[in-house]
């Protein structure tokens, strides 16, 4: 799931890559629900929870998918699990937009901390990698225009 959102980061994001400011993984696990998300937000971190809690989103959404198997998908909420205890990177997002306008700007990298996309991107690593750019982690706006991504509908704010 892409999302472009209406508040004053979200903006912020979504001007200098051109494209959302977050993206998650939105599964089913019971064949009678509830959808869940595997994400790393501001200030909880990597975190599941629950897909209803954007069913409010302020700004639109964009649901995607990638070619993966039952067994993919299992090796990606696995290996995800593992990483719940990580906090939300800040730093480095915020050294990736210092690094695009001055490109000798240090990339820092804090252990055990992951935004949105490069949660993602590390969870697609041990099934079908995205191709982008694995150093440092893609932006969200990277992973929505990668090959592999196929958008199948959109969720915009204000329609029902």
């Amino acid at each position: 799931m892409f999302c472009w959102g209406r508040g004053l980061i979200s903006g912020g994001i979504e001007a200098f890559t051109g494209g959302p400011s977050h993206v998650l993984k939105v599964w089913l696990p019971f064949p009678t629900g509830p959808w869940l998300t595997l994400e790393a937000e501001e200030p909880q971190g990597v975190r599941y929870g629950p897909f209803a809690d954007y069913m409010k989103y302020p700004g639109d959404l964009v649901l995607a998918r990638r070619p993966l198997t039952l067994a993919q998908v299992e090796a990606e909420l696995a290996f995800g699990a593992t990483l719940l205890d990580y906090k939300y990177d800040a730093v480095e997002f915020a050294s990736l937009v210092g690094r695009r306008f001055i490109n000798r700007f240090p990339l820092v990298q804090p252990a055990k901390e992951l935004y949105c996309s490069g949660l993602q991107q590390a969870v697609a690593a041990v099934s079908v990698p995205f191709s982008a750019p694995s150093t440092p982690w893609a932006t969200p706006e990277q992973l929505y225009t990668d090959p592999s991504v196929t958008a199948l509908c959109a969720l915009l704010e204000g329609t029902s």
